[in-house]
């Protein structure tokens, strides 16, 4: 009976380096967020309550946030 504990799961190990179909899940989800930020940006300014264009500017902020730390993963 093999110990669980050598065995190591592909999912757990210490990587660098992407699959080609990780690294394409990771491009869509970059260009994901951009786009999310720039249709908030877009919403945000053609919105008349300043409350709620406040809330939407935050959101896109927070989409770019998700962008940038992601970009600071891969580098």
């Amino acid at each position: 009976m093999p110990n669980s504990q050598s065995q190591q799961n592909p999912m757990t190990s210490d990587r660098n380096v992407l699959t080609d179909k990780e690294l394409s899940y990771v491009k869509d989800f970059l260009s994901w967020e951009l786009l999310a930020m720039k249709k908030c940006n877009d919403t945000a300014n053609r919105c008349t309550d300043p409350q709620i264009q406040a809330l939407i500017k935050q959101t896109g902020q927070q989409h770019l946030n998700h962008y940038n730390s992601l970009l600071q993963l891969l580098q």
